[in-house]
């Protein structure tokens, strides 16, 4: 049973705040599209489980010999030495296995996107804080692809529109991954990697800031060019939610500020249904 939870760990099972972060922009993406279906919905909610599952093991494979250096990450199975390095490459295969299996289900379009970019910047995250200054912008583009993903698969084809808000969700992604990376600041100075923080240090703040209002005009323009008068009330909230977690990371509260972000992610998905749903009944 022990062993059970040891490959449960790797994939982060006990711990589901980033598989819901991977999944609400691929809901948005559906809710969106003209052909929202149960199939379509069942699939993005698997891949998503699947996908996050897969980036947790190949950044736990490719970490393990630096996580045990990190107060947060040290208790990582592959870290502690409980599961092996060939059981976890066994078991990612797996997963990739079934992923693909469920790919296959969905669009040309679909599978073109998961792989030649997808993957690759699933396998390229992990490396990325070892020479690249904003290993967060990688992270934000890498999950923000569950949404033109999910669209693609409903529709078979990616729009402008679509490109501009998975920007505009890349830097969402950027924003709230710099929260989670002040938890580790302190451990990634001493093992030097990089990190948005540790880049900017005390303007950390500020750009998290401008990353997150880089988001907010992609939600306006959004609804702006839909004519969408319910998101208004997605937009007060999202400017309260900047507000919410800038208070709470300041005051030390990192991981809270971080989590929160689920709550954007719910409240524009149901905004993106209702909008969706009045355009069929209209």
């Amino acid at each position: 049973m022990s062993n059970i939870n040891n490959y449960l760990n790797l994939i982060r099972f006990y711990n589901p705040i980033g598989f819901w972060l991977l999944l609400w922009p691929g809901i948005w993406g559906l809710f969106i599209s003209e052909n929202l279906t149960i199939q379509n919905f069942v699939i993005v909610i698997i891949g998503a489980f699947l996908t996050r599952s897969i980036g947790c093991a190949v950044n736990d494979i490719l970490d393990r010999n630096i996580d045990g250096s990190v107060k947060r990450t040290a208790s990582r199975p592959l870290a502690t030495g409980e599961l092996k390095p060939f059981e976890a490459i066994i078991f990612t295969l797996i997963l990739a296995v079934l992923a693909l299996i469920m790919l296959s289900l969905t669009s040309n379009y679909a599978i073109k996107i998961v792989m030649f970019v997808a993957i690759p910047l699933i396998v390229l995250y992990p490396l990325a804080k070892r020479f690249f200054l904003l290993p967060q912008l990688i992270l934000g583009l890498t999950f923000g692809l569950s949404l033109p993903i999910s669209y693609a698969i409903a529709n078979d084809s990616i729009t402008i529109e679509i490109l501009f808000l998975y920007m505009g969700c890349a830097c969402w992604i950027t924003a709230y991954d710099s929260f989670y990376a002040l938890t580790d600041y302190n451990d990634d100075k001493k093992i030097k990697v990089n990190s948005l923080p540790i880049t900017f240090k005390s303007d950390t703040y500020k750009v998290v800031n401008i990353f997150f209002i880089l988001f907010i005009v992609s939600i306006v323009s959004y609804s702006y060019v839909n004519s969408s008068s319910i998101m208004t009330l997605g937009i007060l909230f999202l400017f309260f939610q900047m507000f919410h977690q800038n208070k709470l990371s300041i005051n030390g509260k990192h991981l809270a500020a971080f989590k929160s972000n689920s709550h954007v992610g719910a409240v524009l998905a149901i905004i993106f249904f209702i909008e969706h749903q009045s355009e069929l009944y209209s």
